[in-house]
């Protein structure tokens, strides 16, 4: 040992100390845990070293080594404890309750179905934590309107505007009531028909919408003519092809069937080839065939009665008058 004299004795005495406590780690075998050393000035000034600087006061302001560890043996971050926040449960406060540094963080009191006040499928939500307080957040957006019974876009209307409606397509009936239009109508696609079944006309198709086009002879059955001589001119309505005809009610015949008066053969003379009459124009009986005599053919043209009902005194005044022949 090599013992100092002079006014820096203490002093290295001093730092000779301070090294081997270091050196040891301060575990009990170092100064620090006995009795305090003094080497000159006395055991007040030691002591005050010891603990630190003082302020003012004098009272000492070390410490915080004992402050710290005395919060770790507590559970309590020292961070946490540093700046006075004690962690607690997050709550949707705009407030960093768990004291990790982060506000309102995991959307605390969030995640619950609520209604968002919005109308359609824009109604349902779940809340969310958002600035410090609890929103309604929809599930659903609003969207392009489609035909399934709800309000996808959110204007308080179901299925408006028709969705996917408006095209042409085919109603599964006969007639005209096959064609019609795409429309929405309770959630679902339907097709309406173009024309409602009506009576059935004359025109080719089916009005009433029974499979059948221009049944029941529609607008037909009237009398009419055909335009045609003798018997062939009276004719029935027809409707035929989507259209009215008229057609004979008889055919023509073969051969000329004298004494009736008629054009049996439809060829435009009555009882032609027919020579003989029923007695003399110059008598009254029976009416006479248009065609028996050139006088009674005159006769008929102007007296029908003659030919048809009975050939009266009339009619024998008439062989004078119309034929010129004297009785």
């Amino acid at each position: 040992m090599v013992l100092l004299d002079g006014p820096h004795s203490s002093a290295l005495l001093i730092a000779a100390a301070l090294a081997v406590g270091c050196s040891v780690g301060e575990n009990g075998d170092g100064f620090s845990s006995g009795p305090a050393l003094t080497f000159g000035g006395d055991a007040s000034a030691s002591a005050s070293a010891e603990d630190g600087p003082s302020d003012e006061s004098g009272e000492s302001s070390a410490g915080t080594g004992n402050d710290s560890a005395t919060s770790v043996a507590s559970g309590v971050d020292s961070a946490d404890s540093a700046d006075g926040c004690t962690p607690e449960a997050e709550l949707c406060n705009g407030i960093d309750d768990d004291c990790d540094g982060a506000i309102d963080n995991g959307n605390p009191e969030g995640g619950q179905a609520c209604e968002t006040g919005l109308p359609g499928v824009c109604s349902a939500g779940t809340s969310v934590c958002e600035n410090g307080a609890i929103a309604c957040a929809a599930n659903v957006g609003a969207s392009v309107e489609v035909c399934d019974g709800l309000d996808n876009d959110c204007n308080g209307q179901n299925d408006d505007g028709n969705p996917g409606g408006g095209g042409a397509c085919n109603t599964g009936m006969p007639g005209v009531c096959a064609d019609g239009t795409a429309s929405c109508s309770g959630g679902a696609m339907s097709c309406t028909p173009n024309a409602a079944p009506s009576a059935e006309t004359c025109n080719g198709l089916d009005d009433d919408c029974n499979g059948v086009a221009d049944n029941g002879n529609p607008g037909g059955g009237g009398a009419c003519s055909t335009g045609m001589p003798g018997i062939c001119a009276a004719g029935t309505q027809q409707c035929s092809g989507g259209a009215l005809s008229c057609q004979q009610n008889q055919g023509a015949a073969a051969d000329e069937i004298c004494g009736n008066g008629l054009d049996d053969d439809c060829n435009g003379a009555a009882e032609d080839g027919c020579n003989t009459c029923a007695h003399p124009i110059c008598m009254t009986g029976v009416a006479l065939v248009n065609g028996c005599d050139p006088c009674v053919t005159q006769i008929c043209a102007v007296d029908p009665f003659c030919c048809n009902t009975s050939w009266d005194g009339i009619c024998v005044g008439e062989v004078g008058s119309v034929c010129g022949i004297a009785c």
